[in-house]
């Protein structure tokens, strides 16, 4: 397993509760580091 790094982020607070009820939503509570992960993954991919 890949080693975890915990970090922090400064975001506009309503930006951050839309995103957290669309993933809430679409994939049930506790998912937000997946969905932020697969999100990064995409980025470096397509850069």
């Amino acid at each position: 397993m890949a080693k975890m790094v915990k970090t922090t982020i400064n975001m506009d607070e309503d930006l951050w509760k839309k995103f957290s009820i669309r993933v809430i939503e679409e994939h049930g509570g506790r998912k937000k580091n997946d969905v932020i992960e697969e999100l990064i993954k995409k980025y470096l991919k397509e850069k």
